[in-house]
């Protein structure tokens, strides 16, 4: 429940590859990952195999390309998510702690990463890992979810490199208000 609700607002707010990987056009598919698209066009991605850590799940959504912004405004842009997130929780989450706030580069692609650590109100607690990725044309947020700080982060390490390989990575039609 609370990992729908992260991906959800986490995706509307704006290198090595383990297993076998392959794309066909703008469909990807990942040895131990079961797929699925929503309405929206974001890209869903479940671990179900022993291949990959147990309740992890990842999700990119195309965005409009740009330029990327500073790392301090991104990480102000994270901690407004995070309070959205908690304030729409309705009790399920207590706070979410920003662990990491970094500009890296992957496969060729400027990114940069906030991991934070969603502490549950009951239950365990999970870590997120969330990217902006421009390459070019090509820009999308990706979301990492998992019960450990480093599963999320190599899910990361995965999926950016294969979301790349897409050919169309067309954001979605703009909505009239």
């Amino acid at each position: 429940m609370i990992r729908k609700l992260v991906l959800a607002l986490a995706l509307v707010l704006p290198l090595g590859l383990p297993g076998q990987a392959s794309a066909q056009g703008a469909a990807v598919s990942v040895d131990g990952w079961e797929r699925q698209v929503a309405a929206t066009g974001t890209v869903f991605f479940r671990c179900r195999s022993a291949s990959c850590t147990a309740q992890s799940t990842v999700s990119y959504r195309p965005q409009q390309a740009g330029r990327m912004p500073a790392l301090a405004a991104f990480r102000q842009r994270q901690e407004e998510t995070n309070r959205r997130m908690v304030e729409g929780s309705n009790g399920r989450l207590t706070r979410i702690d920003i662990l990491e706030v970094a500009e890296s580069e992957r496969a060729g692609a400027k990114v940069m990463t906030a991991v934070k650590l969603m502490v549950s109100a009951s239950g365990p607690n999970q870590y997120l890992a969330t990217s902006l990725v421009i390459q070019g044309q090509k820009a999308f947020s990706i979301v990492s979810t998992a019960p450990t700080d480093a599963a999320a982060r190599a899910n990361l390490a995965t999926f950016i490199p294969i979301v790349l390989l897409q050919g169309d990575l067309t954001p979605p039609a703009r909505r009239n208000p």
